[in-house]
C-alpha cells in the first residue's frame, strides 16, 4: 500500500518562466518527501519546460513523475494525472500560481471533517506586472469585474460555494462522478463541479488556503483572455447566472444605441459611477488609478459580452 498521502498534479505548456515557482511552493506545503507525489503533465511544450521541472524535483529528492500531454487540454492532463495518481487526494494548481504554505495541508484538514464535502479550494491573491497588470490585478479582484466569484474576490469564513479554485479533492470523487469533460476547450472545471453538486456533494472555499495567481499583463492579453472566457460560458454551456451578466449589459448597450444616444449616454455615466464606487471602497483614491480601472473593466465587460454573442451566432451556424 503507497504511503502517498497527496498527489499534486500540474498541466503544463510552454510554461519554463513560471514551473519553477509553482513547483518550489508545492515543495513547501509541509509533508515529508514520502508523503506526497507530484506529477507533471507536459502538453509537448516546445521551450525548457520539462527540463527545467526534471531539475527542480529531482533535486528535491521526491516522489515525482512528468507525463505526456498529447490532446495539449488542460481537462486531458488532468485526467492523465488522476489515472496515475497514487495519493487519497488530489490538488490542481495552475502553471501560474503559486500555493502558499499549508494551503494542502489545509484543505485535507476540512475534507476529513465532512464526509460529503468533495473539494475545498483557496482564495486568489491576483498579482500580476506593470502598471496595466496591476490594473487587470484589481479588475479581477473586485466584485464589480468578477461578479460574485468567491475565490477572486475573497471570504472571511469557510463558505459553501458553488465552484472552487485549485481545488484539494479526494481522489474517490472522479470515480463516483466521473473525469474532467475533454470535449469542452474551457469551463471543465464548473462542468465537474456541477456534477459533484449533483450527486449531493459540497464545495467549500476557505480563507485559510491563499494562492498568488499572476494574470495577464497586457491590455490585449487581458481582454483576449475576456472574449475567450465569454465564448466558452456560452459554447460550452456550462456557466452561472453570473457569467450571463456581461452578455446582459452588451445588449442593454446595443439596443440603446439604436433608441438614443442620450439613453446610452445615461447608462454608461452609471455604469462608470458603480464601478468607481467599488473601486474606491477597496483601493485608494486616484485619479488615473480610477480611470484605468474604469476603461480596463468596461474593455472586460464588453469583450466578455462579444464573445458570448458569438459563441451564440456559432451554434446557430452549426445548428443549420
Amino acid at each position: 500500500m503507497s504511503d502517498i498521502v497527496v498527489s499534486m498534479l500540474l498541466v503544463v505548456r510552454n510554461s519554463e518562466e513560471s514551473i519553477s515557482a509553482v513547483l518550489h511552493s508545492l515543495l513547501q506545503q509541509g509533508y515529508e518527501n514520502s508523503k506526497f507525489e507530484i506529477i507533471v503533465i507536459d502538453g509537448e511544450s516546445e521551450d525548457l519546460t520539462p527540463s527545467i521541472a526534471n531539475k527542480v524535483l529531482s533535486q528535491a529528492k521526491v516522489n515525482y513523475l512528468i507525463l505526456n500531454n498529447k490532446a495539449h487540454s488542460l481537462s486531458s492532463g488532468w485526467n492523465i494525472g488522476i489515472r496515475h495518481a497514487k495519493g487519497e487526494y488530489v490538488v490542481r494548481p495552475d502553471a501560474h500560481s503559486e500555493l502558499l504554505n499549508n494551503y494542502v495541508k489545509n484543505g485535507i484538514d476540512r475534507l476529513k471533517k465532512d464526509s460529503f464535502l468533495a473539494g475545498v479550494g483557496g482564495v486568489l491573491r491576483t498579482k500580476s506586472k506593470g502598471i496595466f497588470g496591476g490594473v487587470v490585478a484589481k479588475v479581477l479582484s473586485n466584485p464589480i469585474g468578477v461578479g460574485k466569484s468567491l475565490f477572486r474576490i475573497g471570504v472571511s469564513k469557510d463558505t459553501y460555494s458553488d465552484t472552487a479554485v485549485f481545488a484539494v479533492y479526494r481522489r474517490s470523487i472522479f470515480d463516483k462522478c466521473g473525469y474532467f469533460n475533454e470535449s469542452l476547450g474551457r469551463n471543465q472545471d464548473i462542468d465537474f463541479h456541477k456534477r459533484v453538486l449533483t450527486h449531493g456533494y459540497k464545495l467549500l472555499t476557505s480563507p485559510s488556503m491563499i494562492a498568488n495567481y499572476y494574470s495577464r499583463d497586457t491590455f490585449k492579453g487581458f481582454i483576449a483572455q475576456g472574449f475567450q472566457n465569454g465564448f466558452w460560458a456560452i459554447a460550452s454551456g456550462e456557466y452561472f447566472l453570473r457569467h450571463l451578466a456581461p452578455l446582459a449589459f452588451v445588449f442593454l448597450l446595443f439596443f440603446s444605441a439604436i433608441v438614443s444616444l442620450k439613453l446610452t449616454i445615461f447608462i454608461l455615466a452609471g455604469y462608470f459611477l458603480i464601478t468607481t464606487f467599488f473601486f474606491i471602497k477597496r483601493n485608494k483614491f486616484s485619479i488615473v488609478d480610477i480611470l484605468l480601472f474604469d476603461i480596463f473593466i468596461l474593455s472586460l465587460h464588453i469583450a466578455y459580452g462579444i464573445g458570448s454573442i458569438s459563441a451564440i451566432f456559432n451554434k446557430m451556424i452549426k445548428s443549420k
